[in-house]
C-alpha cells in the first residue's frame, strides 16, 4: 500500500470513529444519554451541514437534507459477559469499544476485518452531567496493526466543550425548540504509521428526551508545518460529511413489546416464559423464576440507573423447564435499577425497584 493512499484509509477509519450553564438550558446526564446496550439507532449520511458558529439562542435549519447513502443500524451490545463496564457499537462492520465507569465514557479501541486498535490511554468522550458551557479535555494513545502486519499507532489529545444551545430544525417539519450542540476536536498528533497532524471536529446536536444525538456534521483537516516560515500551520480539508439520526428510530431493540393478540415481538420469549421476578420491590434477594422451552446459555446482569454494572451472574447453560436464580440485592441503595435477561444471543430487560 502506498503511503499516500494508506493515510486517507486512516483517515477514513477515524472519521467514521464518531459515531450549559442556565436554568433553561439542556443537560446530558448518564440516566438520560450514556449508551446502553442493546439500543439500536439509524444513520443516514446526508450531505454536509456547516454546523456554524457557537452560543446561544441560535436556530439550525436542516430541514432539507441531501441523501449520500442509504440508511444503516448502529447496534450497542455486551461483547463480553465477564466486562460489564464495557459496551460495543456495530456500524458498518466495524466494532466501536467503549467503557462506562460512574459519570464518564472512554473509548478504548475499535477493530474490524482488516484493522485492529487499542488505546493504552483511553479517550475520555464524555462526563455527565454535562451543559452548556462545560468542557473536558484528555489525551489519548493508541496502537495496532492493519492486515496483521502494518503495526499503527495514534496519539493526541481531545477537547469537549458544550459550545451551542438553540431550536433546530429537522425534515418532515419536525422542529426541536431546545437543542444542545457538543463540539469535539481529537487533535492527532500521530496517526498511523506516521507522524501526521490531524484535527477531527465532530458537531453533535441533542434534542431532549432523546438519548443519543439526532444530527452531527464532521470534518477532518491535515495540518501541515511550515518550517521555513517560522513553524506556521496550514490546515487542509480532506473530509466532510454529516449524519441524520431519525428521532424516531432510537429504540431499544429489546424493549418488551407485544402484538394485538398479546403475544410478545421478542424472539427471547419463544425461549424464555413464564418469568416472574419476586418481589419488586425488592429489599434483601431477588428470585428470578423461568421456563425454557429448549436448553439455553442464560445469565443476568444488573444496573444503576445511570448504567453502571452493579451485579452479574456467569453464563451458564440451564436445561428445558423450570429453572431459578437469586441476586442478591440488600446492599444496594433504594431507587430503580436495570436487569438484563441474557437467553443466548438475545436479551431483555426487566425494571427492579430496591426499597
Amino acid at each position: 500500500m502506498q503511503k499516500s493512499s494508506f493515510t486517507l484509509f486512516v483517515v477514513a477509519s477515524l472519521s467514521i470513529c464518531f459515531s450549559a450553564k442556565g436554568q433553561n438550558s439542556l443537560t446530558l446526564t448518564g440516566q438520560h444519554n450514556a449508551y446502553r446496550a442493546g439500543d439500536q439507532i439509524v444513520k443516514q449520511q446526508v450531505e454536509y451541514k456547516d454546523p456554524g458558529s457557537s452560543g446561544r439562542n441560535l436556530t439550525w435549519d436542516f430541514s432539507m437534507l441531501q441523501s449520500i447513502n442509504e440508511e444503516y443500524t448502529l447496534n450497542y451490545l455486551i461483547p463480553d459477559s465477564s466486562r460489564m463496564d464495557t459496551i460495543c457499537g456495530m456500524e458498518h462492520r466495524t466494532r466501536y469499544y467503549y467503557r462506562q465507569s460512574n459519570d464518564s465514557l472512554w473509548a478504548v479501541g475499535f477493530e474490524n476485518a482488516t484493522t485492529l486498535m487499542r488505546y493504552t490511554i483511553p479517550e475520555l468522550r464524555m462526563k455527565y452531567p454535562f451543559t452548556y458551557g462545560d468542557t473536558l479535555f484528555s489525551r489519548f494513545k493508541g496502537v495496532g496493526e492493519y492486515s496483521q502486519r502494518l503495526k499503527l499507532k495514534v496519539k493526541g489529545y481531545t477537547r469537549t466543550e458544550v459550545d451551542a444551545e438553540g431550536e433546530l430544525k429537522l425534515p418532515d417539519f419536525e422542529s426541536v425548540k431546545k437543542a444542545l450542540r457538543v463540539h469535539t476536536q481529537r487533535y492527532y498528533t500521530q496517526t498511523g504509521k506516521d507522524s501526521l497532524e490531524m484535527t477531527l471536529d465532530t458537531y453533535s446536536w441533542y434534542a431532549d428526551g432523546v438519548r443519543y444525538p439526532v444530527f452531527e456534521s464532521v470534518k477532518t483537516n491535515l495540518i501541515k508545518r511550515l518550517v521555513k516560515e517560522g513553524e506556521q500551520a496550514m490546515d487542509t480539508t480532506v473530509f466532510t460529511t454529516s449524519f441524520y439520526y431519525p428521532p424516531e428510530k432510537q429504540v431499544s431493540t429489546y424493549e418488551t413489546t407485544t402484538t394485538d393478540d398479546g403475544s410478545s415481538t421478542n424472539p427471547l420469549y419463544q425461549v424464555f416464559t413464564e418469568a416472574s421476578y419476586m418481589p419488586n420491590p425488592v429489599e434483601d434477594d431477588l428470585l428470578i423464576s423461568y421456563k425454557l422451552t429448549r436448553e439455553a446459555n442464560v445469565w443476568f446482569s444488573l444496573q444503576s440507573s445511570t448504567g453502571l454494572p452493579i451485579r452479574n451472574t456467569s453464563p451458564q447453560i440451564f436445561p428445558e423447564g423450570y429453572n431459578t436464580t437469586t441476586i442478591r440485592m440488600g446492599s444496594l441503595i433504594p431507587g430503580s435499577y436495570t436487569l438484563y435477561v441474557h437467553v443466548d444471543d438475545m436479551m431483555v430487560k426487566q425494571v427492579i425497584v430496591k426499597k
